[in-house]
């Protein structure tokens, strides 16, 4: 039976401990399944503690067709309930144009008329500011995004190579042109300028984070300039859910799937031996294709966080999540 959710009533953060036993296995075998194949992936091992996963698995499993609100999203944008059979709706307020896709429950908005000065630069701590402000001013605050957590930056953009300068290579500068250099900068490390930063809020339940299937999280995302926001999307609106079955992965399954890194893999120049974390229980976003239909859904997983970085620009680790239920993966 459905339920409207707004905010769902979940599970929190796992804290048990176990004894160690990692797992170290070379990602040379790749399992084809009829509706999905793996992509070619270097041969990283991928270390983690094979027991906590293992127990962690079985417990709490949940999973949950959604559906986005589309009368409740609607009415907070001040549409009465005769529209709420409309597909998106497309508004202009205050120098940005929204887009509301209330059939895929995503939304995105851009300024009007942005002026991408790339001789600008700033600062995270300036960036953060911006985007505090702006959401606090925004056209849409308090009427479909609440339950944001803490901003955090998931990409610095310099306009081009990020070389590792020092100050006995700042001699390069001519060389290296997209990279603006801080003249002020008289000690230690000569550190690149941004022209801008890519920041998440990301979207809480019961204060739990989502995670999409690929290994990033699920908020709303800003595009930010020296000049201001420049655009900004989001992947989930407010929705409602129907709890649904499936099959559950085995422990066994689940080691063999991280093991050969088939949700998310670590993609590098040269073959890496990639250490996670313990596992943590965590929500996971995914699409599910059936009937030329596409079909979203929300289970319990698994997420491991690594120490490395995927490349110079990403600013959160590599992490690798995993759904309790087979079809919530990208091998079954």
């Amino acid at each position: 039976m459905k339920k409207l959710l707004f905010l769902l009533s979940f599970f929190a953060l796992l804290g048990f401990t176990f004894a160690a036993n990692t797992t170290t296995v070379s990602t040379d075998d790749k399992m084809v399944n009829s509706e999905r194949v793996p992509p070619v992936q270097w041969a990283n091992q991928y270390v983690f503690n094979e027991t906590w996963v293992k127990t962690l698995i079985g417990q709490k499993n949940t999973l949950l067709q959604l559906n986005c609100n589309a009368s409740a999203i609607l009415q907070s944008l001040w549409f009465g309930t005769s529209t709420k059979k409309l597909f998106s709706i497309w508004l202009e307020e205050n120098g940005y144009e929204y887009t509301f896709d209330v059939k895929n429950c995503s939304f995105y908005g851009n300024k009007v008329n942005m002026n991408y000065n790339y001789s600008k630069s700033l600062t995270e701590k300036e960036a953060l500011a911006l985007a505090e402000t702006f959401m606090q001013s925004s056209y849409f605050k308090d009427k479909v995004f609440y339950q944001l957590g803490k901003p955090f930056v998931l990409y610095k953009n310099s306009n081009g190579p990020m070389y590792p300068l020092t100050k006995e290579t700042t001699t390069l500068r001519d060389d290296v042109t997209d990279i603006e250099i801080d003249s002020t900068d008289t000690a230690g490390d000569i550190l690149p300028e941004y022209i801008s930063f890519t920041i998440m809020y990301p979207y809480i339940i019961n204060g739990q984070e989502i995670w999409e299937q690929y290994g990033s999280r699920v908020g709303m995302t800003l595009e930010v300039y020296a000049d201001g926001v420049a655009n900004m999307n989001a992947r989930l609106l407010p929705f409602k859910a129907a709890k649904r079955n499936s099959e559950k992965l085995t422990g066994a399954d689940a080691v063999r799937i991280l093991q050969n890194g088939w949700n998310s893999p670590f993609y590098g120049q040269t073959p890496t031996t990639i250490k996670f974390d313990n596992p943590q229980k965590v929500l996971v976003l995914f699409n599910l294709r059936r009937d030329n239909k596409t079909y979203l859904y929300l289970s319990s997983g698994i997420g491991l966080k690594s120490g490395v970085k995927p490349d110079q620009r990403a600013q959160q680790p590599y992490t690798m999540v995993l759904s309790d239920y087979k079809i919530g993966n990208t091998v079954q």
